[in-house]
């Protein structure tokens, strides 16, 4: 009988190690993640907020000074932060972002400006389509989350 080389038996080790090391990266993962232990593609966790009870309400009136109502905010809630998105019909995407103190009101409002001002002077965005607002709550039984769709 002749035996094998020992430059093939080598080669032979190399390529066994190699697909353990790949079956280990392939197979050795999770098979399922839950929302907490995804992430973000900048390598943050993914924050899962339940909502709000359906008894909350928002309403944003106005298209350039308008107003933000929020009405029946739950007990307990501290401060409110909002985001509110909007498509230009210059084609450019804008934003109004800012927090409410609530300070124990069950209704609160605020004043905002669909587009920039400075020195006295406001340039105002011209909206095309919904606004899409997120409002995010937050007091003694954690955070709490409404996202809505306005027509201004």
């Amino acid at each position: 009988m002749k035996s094998i080389p020992r430059q093939y038996l080598i080669v032979a080790g190399v390529i066994v190690v190699l697909l353990v090391i790949i079956g280990f990266f392939t197979f050795g993962r999770k098979a399922s993640e839950t929302a907490e232990d995804k992430e973000t593609v900048f390598g943050e966790p993914v924050e899962v907020i339940p909502t709000v009870d359906s008894s909350v309400k928002a309403q944003v009136k106005g298209d350039k000074d308008a107003v933000i109502t929020i009405s029946a905010v739950p007990s307990g809630t501290k401060k409110i932060e909002y985001e509110l998105s909007y498509n230009t019909t210059s084609g450019s995407i804008e934003g109004v972002f800012g927090s409410i103190d609530v300070n124990g009101k069950s209704t609160v409002t605020e004043d905002i400006t669909f587009g920039t001002c400075s020195s006295g002077v406001c340039r105002y965005h011209s909206i095309e389509g919904p606004v899409k607002g997120t409002f995010k709550f937050s007091g003694s039984y954690g955070k709490r989350l409404l996202e809505k769709e306005f027509k201004v």
